[in-house]
């Protein structure tokens, strides 16, 4: 493992992750808030969430976490268009969506659990790098992401606006690798080299 210099390092921390792999991260001296994120090994920097009205904004300061693509569209023969979380609600059973109800008690918790400190975050890694789009309920479409053992989908849905119609995340969660094992799916990321 290389050296890092005395005077930058704090502590060496190590951890026990639950399948027994071992992770060593330093932890450099600063006034910095850092997130050890256990599926990486690396530290991040934690970034306030920051809103401009109803949108929740990318850790880079944009509505837009990424987009459903003119030749991806075309693909699962929907309409183009940006994705947006917006703040959302979470009150009753029925009509709840956005970063509040990502962020409702248990949820967190959960993904917390898996490395992700906010709605933000979550939303913002699945959409960067979702692997598969999925039909879904009422016209939303689910946007699916592999990792190792688990899943991780994130359900949008298009909504007209003035400006430009988008796609509004309406709720996500970590699933199982197995949660759309007997669905096909409406596009897949090619891996050909």
């Amino acid at each position: 493992m290389p050296k890092a210099p005395a005077s930058k390092v704090l502590n060496l921390i190590h951890l026990n992750v639950r399948n027994s792999n071992f992770f060593y991260f330093f932890i450099e001296k600063c006034n910095q808030n850092v997130n050890l994120r256990p599926n990486t090994g690396m530290q991040e920097k934690k970034y306030p969430v920051q809103y401009d009205g109803e949108y929740v904004l990318t850790r880079n300061g944009s509505k837009n976490f990424g987009e459903i693509s003119t030749e991806i569209a075309r693909q699962i023969r929907r309409q183009p268009g940006k994705i947006r979380l917006r703040i959302g609600k979470q009150e009753h059973k029925k009509g709840n969506y956005g970063e509040k109800h990502i962020e409702r008690k248990e949820r967190l918790k959960e993904l917390r659990a898996n490395g992700y400190e906010n709605a933000r975050d979550f939303v913002q890694d699945v959409v960067s790098g979702y692997t598969a789009i999925y039909s879904g309920d009422c016209g939303r479409l689910t946007l699916y992401k592999k990792i190792d053992k688990k899943g991780i989908s994130l359900f949008i849905q298009l909504i007209p606006s003035q400006e430009d119609d988008f796609y509004d995340v309406k709720t996500g969660m970590i699933t199982r690798d197995t949660y759309f094992r007997n669905k096909k799916p409406l596009w897949e990321k090619s891996y050909s080299g």
